[in-house]
């Protein structure tokens, strides 16, 4: 008996020192993203409405685009979907597109998450145009 539960408690603390801090999210206002080098198109395709965000290969000095997405949000503000793909290092700009249909009661928004190395961990990031149909009004 004592045996199982120090083998449970060890297991509990192992996950808990391996566990990293919520990243930070930060909206992307026309400012920011200008200030940071984000360059975002939101154009209509259709019936729909596409954006396409690229962000900087590297933000503050060693933090690189880790993954990006997108998710949908229902007309309370509940999380319907989410995507989120990690990133192949590469020098390319990281990329997060979205596409919602524009008669839908949904609104949907993209991300790109920075990851600083271990040290400044802290300083991770989470890039976020948080509406689609509100960039830019």
């Amino acid at each position: 008996m004592i045996r199982s539960l120090s083998l449970i408690f060890f297991l509990f603390l192992s996950f808990s020192s391996i566990a990293s801090p919520p990243i930070e999210e930060v909206e992307v206002t026309s400012s920011l993203a200008k200030k940071l080098g984000f360059k975002v198109k939101v154009q209509p395709e259709g019936n729909a409405v596409v954006v396409e965000v690229s962000g900087p290969s590297e933000i503050k000095s060693g933090c690189l685009p880790s993954r990006s997405g997108n998710f949908v949000l229902g007309k309370n503000g509940e999380e319907v979907a989410v995507y989120i793909a990690e990133l192949p290092r590469t020098s390319e700009s990281p990329k997060a597109i979205g596409y919602i249909v524009s008669g839908s009661p949904n609104s949907m928004g993209v991300f790109i998450d920075y990851f600083c190395p271990k040290k400044r961990a802290h300083e991770s990031k989470r890039y976020v145009i948080s509406s689609v149909r509100a960039w830019g009004s």
